[in-house]
């Protein structure tokens, strides 16, 4: 398997049923190399047959305007260009029976459709500085376009965070809800323009869009309130402003509205929430939950985004991590959490047609496809049935660590034509997070290395997913319990197969596996060369220069810059750079402002003024996605230069 093979995957995202609930929607994304970029297709399943409806070019985005109608952001002449340059957001309607194709609106500004409510009025949703909001005036639209492209150069910076990873710079730029009149061409603000939103989901049996909000404030807050909006009614009523919770994810249940929210008592920004209802400006406990709810499982071999949670038979049906796989739960009406389905792998979507579970799955080795949940889960699409045939694809292989309250799992893959009499070199791989997990999902990076003659070895150290707050919990402990762990693992790793040449050790890791790599090569001597990627090198800078860094530090690594300096330099690796003799290449992309590119420029100076062997890859035009979602020529810049560090 070579290193580029990635190039021939397809990649299934953003999963959801029609209107009348009997068709499955999802987007295949293909890579198109020479372009270097990807490109969207929009697919529709019964249960039985997979259809291509049309292709969407380079924007993942639609929405049913019907059962046989959709919309989605397009434009198609040459004045229609010039609109969407002049900040106008252009939508096409497709008739799938008919294949005819239209302009169906032009909003104003940059908007999203969000939701088509009625046949009278849509939500839409955008994301807007107070300068662009201004253009609403015709009169003085020309003006405003002039002063906002006059003031691209710069950036004026009042707030924390002022940018993020991906979206790049948001100082004073807010999320704002929009109820759209159809017939009048009319935009209405549903909630007070000082409140950002968070998230929102529309319950059409109500006419109810329940929305999360936090304040408009310069430094961020980590607690949110929650509004409810009647588009039939126009009354908009506040469920909840206490400064108590941090509020998730919005559910349905019969005549209830849930949410799951962590007030972060037990650990911090880290720890799992529960299920909760409002009572009078209360938030009233549902149910309790071990697990953190959602999908972390690690892998390369995703693109896009989609739902985990659906309603069926008065039940919410959610997604969540258990120790190295993903499992469904349902909740009821009464605080019941069951679990429904154990799966080997990963949900990456769900959707519900006919009252039966579909979703988008990395099930066992296999690439993404469309499975039907049920007693038994059944594969119903094959676009990447072809793309690993006759390759070899090594099967993990547990490595299980224990200690007296706990137990740490690892994974093996072994080399290609592997051969119990011969030594191989071995790469250990170490995720980010921390708060995230390997499972035994495909993941490319490994399996061409291990195609290539590698051992490959990867575990979940303490501060990983699945096993609850407790297990979850290295606040302050940053380069202790964790390294600890991960060290135990390969020894053990080492004393289980003696075909591992001692002399031949590699390890790499991205974002927390960047500032462990960081960490070991300043601890122990042991591996022969290391890749850092996206990482983190000195706490106390990041506080200041991460789009979380001003509250990760405090909460994480437990400690104030000023006021802890010692605290935080005790659990930075650049403290220890001085010790580092290992060959050590730098992985950075300059639009990561999750994990800075200062971070490794400070370690990278000090190693080569050292005169310890390195070298920096900075990636232009990139972020801290680059190895999962970047474009296609620097993923593949990205591995060629990781492989070629290690086999040097």
């Amino acid at each position: 398997m070579e290193l580029n093979k990635f190039l021939e995957f397809k990649y299934l995202s953003n999963i959801h049923s029609n209107p009348g609930k009997t068709k499955v929607s999802y987007l295949v994304a293909s890579t198109n190399y020479e372009r270097n970029e990807y490109t969207y297709e929009l697919y529709e399943t019964d249960g039985v047959k997979n259809k291509r409806i049309i292709k969407l070019g380079k924007k993942p985005t639609f929405i049913y305007e019907s059962d046989n109608t959709i919309l989605y952001p397009f434009s198609k002449t040459k004045d229609e260009k010039k609109l969407v340059k002049d900040y106008y957001s252009l939508y096409y309607r497709y008739n799938m029976q008919t294949k005819a194709r239209e302009l169906a609106y032009a909003f104003k500004l940059k908007f999203e459709i969000a939701e088509v409510l009625n046949d009278e009025f849509l939500l839409l949703k955008g994301n807007f500085t107070n300068d662009e909001l201004e253009m609403f005036d015709l009169c003085e639209r020309t003006e405003n376009i002039k002063k906002i492209k006059a003031n691209k150069n710069y950036e004026v910076i009042d707030e924390l965070p002022f940018y993020y990873n991906g979206p790049g710079f948001v100082n004073n730029r807010y999320t704002y809800l929009y109820i759209y009149d159809i017939k009048n061409d009319t935009y209405k603000l549903i909630h007070d323009k000082y409140l950002n939103i968070n998230n929102y989901k529309v319950n059409k049996i109500t006419n109810e869009i329940v929305y999360i909000t936090s304040r408009k404030t310069k430094v961020s807050e980590m607690i949110n309130h929650v509004y409810s909006y009647n588009y039939k009614t126009n009354e908009n009523v506040c469920l909840y402003e206490k400064d108590e919770y941090g509020i998730r994810t919005i559910y349905f249940l019969k005549d209830e509205t849930v949410f799951y929210a962590s007030d972060k008592k037990p650990i911090g920004i880290n720890s799992n929430g529960s299920f909760y209802t409002i009572k009078n400006n209360e938030l009233v406990l549902l149910s309790k939950f071990f697990y953190s709810v959602g999908n972390s499982i690690g892998s390369d071999v995703r693109l896009g985004i989609s739902k985990t949670h659906i309603n069926i038979h008065d039940k919410i049906y959610f997604t969540a991590n258990v120790d190295d796989h993903s499992e469904i739960f349902s909740l009821d009406e009464l605080g019941n959490i069951k679990q429904e389905y154990v799966i080997t792998g990963s949900v990456d979507g769900l959707c519900t047609i006919n009252e039966k579970i579909y979703g988008i799955l990395l099930h066992k080795q296999k690439l993404q496809e469309i499975y039907e949940i049920n007693h038994k889960v059944k594969q119903l699409s094959r676009f990447n049935s072809k793309a690993l045939n006759d390759e070899y694809v090594a099967k993990p292989k547990e490595v299980i660590t224990k200690y007296k309250d706990f137990e740490v799992k690892g994974f093996v893959l072994l080399p290609k034509d592997y051969d119990e009499n011969k030594e191989y070199p071995a790469i250990l791989d170490i995720h980010g997070g921390p708060k995230t997990a390997y499972g035994k999902v495909y993941y490319h990076e490994m399996q061409a290395w291990a195609n290539k003659g590698y051992f490959v070895l990867f575990c979940n150290p303490r501060g990983s997913d699945g096993k609850g707050d407790e297990f979850s919990d290295i606040r302050g402990k940053y380069g202790t319990i964790d390294y600890e762990d991960i060290m135990n693992f390969t020894n053990k790793v080492l004393n289980k197969y003696k075909q591992i040449d001692r002399n031949e050790l590699y390890v790499t890791g991205g974002s927390y596996g960047g500032f462990m790599t960081n960490w070991i090569v300043g601890h122990t001597n042991m591996f022969k060369r290391a890749v850092t990627q996206r990482s983190i090198s000195n706490w106390i800078s990041f506080f200041g220069t991460s789009d979380i860094g001003f509250y990760f530090a405090k909460d994480q690594v437990d400690g104030h810059p000023n006021l802890d300096t010692d605290k935080l330099w005790e659990q930075s690796p650049l403290k220890y750079a001085m010790n580092v003799k290992t060959p050590l290449l730098f992985i950075h992309s300059d639009e990561d402002y999750r994990c800075p590119m200062e971070q490794a420029l400070q370690f990278y100076g000090i190693l080569k003024e050292k005169g310890v062997e390195t070298k920096l890859v900075w990636f232009k035009g990139e972020n801290h996605d680059l190895s999962r979602s970047g474009k296609p020529q620097a993923r593949l810049k990205r591995l060629e230069e990781i492989t070629n560090w290690f086999k040097k």
